[in-house]
């Protein structure tokens, strides 16, 4: 209810309300804003919103408050209150639909949503739920009907659940119609404050406008005085107000209600509090007892609760409630079933007031009443939260004690960072209460493994390490050595999450010699089944990984640990396939991802989906990996975790798409992920697939960029297959950049840092564009008639390449057709053409259905058969080759392609539309234009009046081969594919001299075609430009 006090004029702040104003407007068209308005207590935050909110119309608006309610707030309560506007406002049709996949998740927070739920905890490493993603998809479809204002108000109070959400949903939502205003005050956010790096990341973000309030000048104090008296105030009163408020428009209104109220001006104290109370004082008894009762609940007060707490019967309890409303000392809520102070700034005062004992006393009144019925709270969930509070403000720590564990269990299922809050409490009084194992029914090696959990869960690996190093102390050596072993399996975990593989490995052996052989316990299980998960990601031993994982199958089974028993399985699927035994793994794979599906075990089945999108690409099977990593996309959107494991699937549907030339299905399935701000190595995974994307496209600053960025969100000791990934992206790059020397080497050093058998699939990509690299090194390195040091170093490269490539499996179709382009690549450096080679390479990749790759090797056999004079099969092949690349976007292959046929003089059919495949005519023709880049140096010469275009910045490429300078234009021409005749009319000389210059080239180089010279030449061009 609005007070009467306030004034009903609302004064000055125009500027600020049409900012507000303007925010609306953009968001009514579809984009996302966060307003962020700071000011000291009392100068107005509330109000100017308020006004900004009655304004927007068509917008639908829901608030949200924070909590002071400890050091840590109240979990997520701004979330709750506006759910619970939300639910208010909605019809059960509407309402089920907007809440979708998140009702069930949601009703933890506020049972009412769905009463038949029943209360769940995110127990475990990894099993929080993830609710953000939820609240996104939430928010997302309540603005579709019609754009949404989502208001939080005293954000210097919020949990770090609350700011990690609000964070979230700025960055993830992106075009929603949603504003969010967020008040907060400025004056209490000192550097350490939670709120202070989030302002600081939010004021570079295009999306963030920030208001900061000031107080009222005297002219405005004047007209809000007036507004409230409904007249003028004379010169006496508007210079009292001015100076006991010093225009804090807050402090204005009390200042004249207590004048307005008979109080005497000159006693009014220039004490903050004290003018807070000076009303408060001349209520009754009563009404000021039940006042400090309001004050210890917080924010808002519950009636049914207030009355409980301070057992006064309805008559009296009513009447003192009413004379503290009708003076205006507490506002009935918007529901209509509680009540708040007008501002928290009169609570505050009202609370400190009491003396400690006093304080103690209501809190444990709260406490108890709260134990009794916890249906006397709107928000059944927060109660245990509450009751910590309430215990420890009272400093009763034998009951603060399990109410800390008990707010810790509540808020596992939303809010692990609460949760661990709750708990590290728990733990720094834990010494302090006698025989609190007893008390608890648990210890304190129990209590540090959860808030480790806790820890993990709430994105923190290091501290949630540390805990387990606490816990592991705390057991000392004659204790059970399965909780021991436990407790390592955990560690191992975090290890493993900061990409400490070998250090992970290591300590879950330690973990399993700890173990007797028998009996076997859930134990033996939990470490055999994550040891063979992690033998699986070092790709070291498949043998091994194999007998672990079926040892891990056998013990799960047997002991009745389903999960694990569904992660050992889909854990030895993928061994087997790896280990070519492609249909055995596929099966036993997807009887894991049943079970798992069964016994609802959520992130056990998008792991699963992940490995099985993953074992049907690498059998080349691209549709059905897409079909499964889509399968899989469903369940994560469904358990909000499209930004971690649903991310990762991502990666495994933008693969097959990479690999099958659905490049912009790909790269849109990857830039659709990123909107939802994954982070770390998932991210990084969709950086790397648009980072290959850009860099086959030609698109090499663009390919930088993203490889870049995704090599700042990984660590240097990451797993191997997103390392040799990664690689090969940054490799490619190099080349596209000229530089073969650093590309070559590059990949070298990866693949002699990894384990070639296991990684095969992705080692087999890098042995075969580094030998591609290595050749061409070499080859220009003859073709520049130099002196070169480093093709020495090249040829010993190649040599290199060609034993890892010896040692690598070859059972995949894929792998074969790898094995087959390197030797091919390895075969140009031969004197003759490879043609045998390079058809034994189209061959491979022609069932493989990987038309980059066939494209490529389609080039390689075209330009051979050049070499050989086959003119009628290397035009069928760079036809085939040219058309491939263009479906794709392969820019450069497209390019060098074209360059083949023009200086080839091979002519290329038509498409329909008329153009050429890969956007160029038949070569040869005169008067062509089209050309790219890397043909720009080739046509140089023939521009202008028979005289090659001036080059003073570069030397000439073709310098050190010893021909003439007009030797030098005939050759230049004859790489862009000109004939004896366009060549003489192009620098007004006869045919016949054309010829002998000719002649001469091809003896000058030591070759025996006129094609073989202008590939040369096409070489050298390509390389320096």
């Amino acid at each position: 209810m609005r007070d009467i006090v306030a004034s009903p004029v609302f004064v000055g702040r125009q500027e600020e309300l049409a900012s507000l104003a303007r925010e609306a407007a953009q968001v009514a068209v579809g984009a996302v804003r966060l307003v962020l308005v700071g000011g000291e207590a009392g100068v107005g935050k509330t109000r100017l919103v308020e006004e900004a909110a009655q304004a927007a119309a068509g917008l639908h608006v829901l608030w949200g408050h924070c909590v002071e309610l400890g050091p840590e707030g109240l979990p997520l309560a701004p979330l709750v209150e506006a759910l619970r506007m939300l639910a208010r406002s909605a019809s059960p049709q509407q309402l089920d639909d907007w809440l979708g996949p998140a009702r069930g998740p949601l009703s933890q927070l506020l049972p009412s949503l769905d009463p038949s739920a029943v209360p769940g905890a995110g127990h475990g490493m990894g099993q929080g739920a993830q609710l953000p993603e939820l609240v996104l998809g939430l928010i997302e479809r309540v603005s579709t009907s019609r754009p949404l204002l989502l208001v939080i108000e005293d954000l210097q109070w919020a949990d770090q659940s609350t700011l990690e959400l609000l964070a979230f949903l700025v960055r993830g939502l992106r075009d929603a119609p949603v504003l969010f205003v967020a008040t907060y005050r400025s004056d209490e956010i000192d550097r350490r404050h939670p709120l202070r790096p989030l302002l600081t990341g939010w004021e570079r973000m295009r999306e963030v406008h920030r208001l900061e309030l000031r107080r009222f000048r005297p002219d405005e104090v004047a007209a809000q005085v007036a507004g409230i008296l409904g007249r003028r105030a004379d010169t006496e009163l508007l210079d009292l107000v001015v100076d006991r408020s010093e225009g804090n428009a807050f402090l204005v209104e009390e200042v004249v209600r207590v004048v307005r109220d008979g109080g005497d001006p000159e006693g009014l104290s220039p004490s903050l509090r004290d003018l807070l109370l000076v009303r408060v004082e001349v209520r009754s008894a009563v009404a000021q007892r039940l006042l400090r009762a309001a004050s210890v609940a917080g924010r808002q007060v519950p009636e049914r609760l207030l009355a409980a707490v301070t057992g006064m019967e309805p008559p009296a309890f009513f009447t003192a409630l009413r004379e503290l409303v009708e003076n205006h000392l507490l506002l009935v809520d918007e529901a209509g079933q509680g009540y708040t102070f007008r501002h928290a700034l009169a609570r505050d005062a009202v609370y400190h007031d009491m003396l400690p004992g006093e304080r103690a006393g209501w809190h444990i009144a709260f406490a108890r009443t709260l134990s009794g019925d916890a249906r006397l709270a709107p928000e059944g969930a927060l109660v245990p939260a509450a009751l910590a509070h309430h215990w420890l403000a009272a400093l009763d720590l034998p009951s603060a004690l399990p109410a800390l564990l008990a707010a810790a269990e509540a808020s596992s299922a939303y809010a692990p960072a609460e949760e661990l809050k709750h708990l590290e409490r728990a733990l720094e009084i834990w010494p302090r209460v006698p025989d609190a194992t007893t008390l608890t029914g648990t210890d304190v090696i129990e209590v540090l493994t959860s808030a480790a959990d806790a820890a993990y869960n709430a994105g923190s690996a290091n501290r949630a390490m540390s805990l387990l190093d606490q816990a592991l102390a705390e057991l000392g050596e004659g204790s059970s050595a399965s909780r021991r072993a436990l407790l390592m399996e955990r560690r191992a975990r975090a290890l493993r999450d900061l990409g400490k593989e070998a250090e992970s490995l290591a300590v879950l052996e330690a973990a399993q010699e700890l173990l007797p052989a028998e009996p076997w316990t859930y134990a033996h299980a939990a470490v055999l089944t994550s040891l063979a998960n992690t033998l699986m990601r070092g790709g070291n031993s498949w043998r091994r990984t194999q007998a672990t994982a079926e040892h891990a199958v056998a013990v799960a089974s047997a002991v009745g640990a389903e999960t694990e028993q569904a992660e050992a399985l889909i854990t030895l699927g993928v061994t087997h396939a790896y280990q070519g035994d492609a249909e055995n793994g596929l099966s036993t794979l997807r009887a894991g991802l049943r079970l798992a599906e069964q016994i609802g075990a959520a992130e056990t089945t998008l792991r699963g989906h992940a490995n099985h999108s993953d074992l049907l690409e690498l059998l080349g099977r691209h549709q059905d990996a897409i079909e499964a990593a889509k399968a899989g996309l469903e369940l994560a959107a469904r358990t909000g975790t499209s930004r971690t494991l649903g991310a990762w699937i991502t990666g495994n549907m933008a693969e097959p798409m990479l690999r099958a030339g659905r490049w912009q299905e790909a790269e849109h399935a990857a830039v659709e992920a990123l909107r939802g701000e994954p982070e770390g190595v998932f991210a990084a995974t969709l950086l790397d697939f648009r980072a290959q994307l850009a860099a086959l496209a030609g698109r090499r600053e663009d390919a930088e960029r993203l490889a870049g960025r995704a090599a700042q969100l990984v660590s240097a000791s990451i797993d191997w297959q997103f390392r040799l990934s990664l690689t090969f992206t940054i490799v490619e790059c190099h080349r596209l950049a000229g530089d073969l020397d650093t590309a070559a080497t590059t990949a070298m050093e990866a693949l002699r840092a990894t384990p070639p058998v296991g990684a095969a699939r992705y080692s087999w990509p890098l042995v075969w564009l580094g030998t591609r690299i290595a050749v061409d090194r070499v080859i220009l390195a003859r073709d520049r008639r130099v002196p070169d040091s480093d093709a020495a170093a090249m040829v010993a490269l190649v040599d290199g390449l060609a034993a890892i490539a010896d040692s690598l499996p070859t059972l995949m179709s894929a792998y074969r057709g790898y094995a087959a382009a390197a030797a091919a690549e390895r075969a140009r450096l031969a004197e003759t053409p490879a043609v045998q080679e390079w058809s034994v390479a189209v061959d491979a990749w022609r069932p493989v259905g990987e038309p980059y790759l066939l494209a490529y090797c389609l080039l390689r056999l075209a330009e051979a058969l050049c070499t050989a004079n086959d003119r009628q099969a290397a035009t069928t092949a760079l036809q085939d080759s040219v058309r491939l690349a263009a479906e794709m976007g392969a820019l450069p292959l497209s390019r060098e392609a074209e360059a083949l046929a023009r200086r080839a003089r091979l002519t290329l059919v038509q498409r329909d539309d008329g153009e050429a495949a890969g956007n160029e005519t038949a070569a040869g023709g005169q008067g062509h234009d089209e050309r790219g880049p890397d043909e720009n140096a080739s046509h140089a010469g023939a521009q202008g009046a028979g005289r090659p275009a001036a080059q003073p910045e570069n030397p000439d490429p073709l310098a050190h081969l010893g021909l003439t300078e007009r030797e030098r234009e005939v050759l230049r021409l004859l790489v862009d594919g000109r004939s004896n005749s366009q060549i003489a009319t192009t620098l007004f000389i006869s045919p016949k001299t054309v010829s002998v210059h000719v002649s001469n080239i091809l003896a000058k180089l030591g070759v025996s075609r006129r094609v073989e010279a202008a590939a040369l030449a096409y070489r050298l061009i390509t390389a320096q430009s």
